[in-house]
């Protein structure tokens, strides 16, 4: 595929869609090829970009969280539970005594 892609780049005109996306991928062809050489590392990102949609999404609501050190709280709170979770512990068990 990369003998391929040079070839087609030396076919289309500088500056164009096509020619930007396929100098991409050459300026990026190790990375690209990275999930080759091994085959425990995968060949998308899918799962982190699960792992990080929450936090993404609950930004514009966190922007006021009441101050700078209140932030810097819920931050480390929500660092510990995304841990938690990571290595298979339910941080907010359904049973709670009080």
């Amino acid at each position: 595929m990369h003998a391929w892609l040079r070839l087609e780049r030396t076919r289309v005109p500088d500056g164009s869609a096509i020619a930007k996306a396929i100098d991409y991928s050459l300026n990026h062809w190790q990375a690209l090829s990275e999930f080759l050489k091994d085959g425990a590392v995968p060949v998308d990102n899918n799962w982190i970009e699960n792992q990080m949609r929450p936090w993404g999404l609950g930004r514009k609501n966190w922007l006021f969280i009441g101050s700078q050190l209140a932030g810097e709280r819920a931050a480390v709170v929500m660092s510990l539970l995304q841990s938690a979770k990571l290595h298979g512990h339910d941080p907010l068990p359904t049973s709670r005594t009080f």
